[in-house]
Parts: C-alpha cells; sequence; structure tokens
C-alpha cells in the first residue's frame, strides 16, 4: 500500500514539475511582452509628441499672423482717409492669408489618434492570447 502511494506522489510530482516549468515560461514570456509593448508605445509617444510641438508652433505662428493681419485691417481703415490706405489693406490680406494657411497645417499635423498603432498591437496580442487560452 506504502508502495502504490509513493508511485502515486512521485507521478503527481513528475506531472507538477512540468506544469510549473510552463507556468514558469508563461510568466517570462508575458514579462518580455509587457517589455516590449512599453517600449513600443514610448516610441510611438515620441513621435506623436514630436508632430504635436510642430503642430503648435504652426498653430502659435497662425495666431500671431491672424493678430497681425487683423492690426494692419485697422491701420487700413484709419488711413483709409489718405492715400496710404491701399498698402496697408494689402499688407494686411497678405498676413491674414498666411494665417490662414498657418492655421490649416497645424490642424494637419495634430495627431487624430494618439497612440493608435500600440492599441492595434495590444488587441492583437490580447486576441492572439484568447486563442492560445482557448
Amino acid at each position: 500500500m506504502t508502495d502504490e502511494m509513493t508511485e502515486r506522489a512521485e507521478a503527481r510530482r513528475d506531472v507538477a514539475e512540468p506544469t510549473a516549468e510552463l507556468v514558469r515560461e508563461a510568466l517570462d514570456e508575458t514579462r518580455d511582452l509587457v517589455r516590449l509593448e512599453v517600449a513600443l508605445a514610448r516610441e510611438e509617444l515620441k513621435g506623436e509628441l514630436t508632430r504635436a510641438k510642430a503642430a503648435g508652433v504652426a498653430l502659435g505662428a497662425a495666431a500671431a499672423l491672424s493678430i497681425a493681419g487683423f492690426a494692419m485691417f485697422m491701420v487700413a481703415i484709419a488711413l483709409a482717409f489718405s492715400i496710404g490706405w491701399l498698402a496697408a489693406l494689402i499688407i494686411g490680406g497678405i498676413l491674414t492669408l498666411l494665417a490662414g494657411a498657418a492655421w490649416l497645417g497645424g490642424l494637419k499635423a495634430l495627431p487624430r489618434k494618439p497612440l493608435n498603432v500600440t492599441k492595434e498591437r495590444l488587441q492583437s496580442d490580447l486576441k492572439q492570447l484568447k486563442e492560445r487560452i482557448a
């Protein structure tokens, strides 16, 4: 009877060791995957921040040009009672057009979906993990 119990205990231990090994491997792979995903998300975020900075500069320039254009229009109105009004009106129009172009450029440079690549990659990883478990 004790021989049978000893054999059963050894059999359970033999089965438990590969299971523990598989769990360790799964945890190691998960840890590596998380590290990789964090590193990739950081890189993507750096790129998006660079584009957002450029967009901010363009939008700031657009705001400054808008103010200058508005000021020139006000000068044109003030000079409307003399001959120099046409030059001020032309300069004001050019500055306003430049402000509009800078504004559109800034809006186009803004990220539409932040960390979109990271989200898609995580969804794919989750889907693969669910398939492996099922």
